[in-house]
């Protein structure tokens, strides 16, 4: 029981520090993930945590492009979606997403950073 505790403090206090030096959003369907994905900084870091349901769309649609949504089931790790929202096709600035989640989940979360950090050995 101690040590349950002690990691739950743990993540707590590693939560909040995260939350303050990022972004976390969360949204209840597309159209709200749409409106905060769209006024999301582009220089910053944010996580999403939305309905799995918004990876069944194909693009979310912003006043700088369209940030294409894809998902995968890798064949060497069954059971799990790979989840992706790539920056607009041609701009340098656009967040790109990366996320996992089990096959089933109903709330998945993304990762995203600014295209122009993403590594250069996973860069388009």
């Amino acid at each position: 029981m101690f040590r349950a505790t002690l990691v739950a403090s743990g993540l707590v206090i590693m939560t909040a520090g995260f939350a303050a030096a990022d972004q976390v959003s969360q949204a209840d369907n597309f159209d709200q993930f749409t409106e905060q994905f769209c006024a999301a900084g582009l220089d910053e870091q944010h996580i999403f945590i939305v309905p799995a349901s918004v990876f069944s769309e194909s693009a979310v649609s912003c006043e700088a492009g369209e940030s294409m949504i894809r998902t995968s089931e890798p064949a060497d790790d069954p059971g799990h979606m790979v989840l992706n929202i790539d920056p607009p096709k041609g701009s340098e600035s656009g967040l790109d997403c990366d996320g996992k989640a089990d096959v089933g989940m109903t709330m998945v979360a993304v990762n995203c950073l600014p295209a122009s950090m993403e590594a250069t050995d996973h860069a388009k």
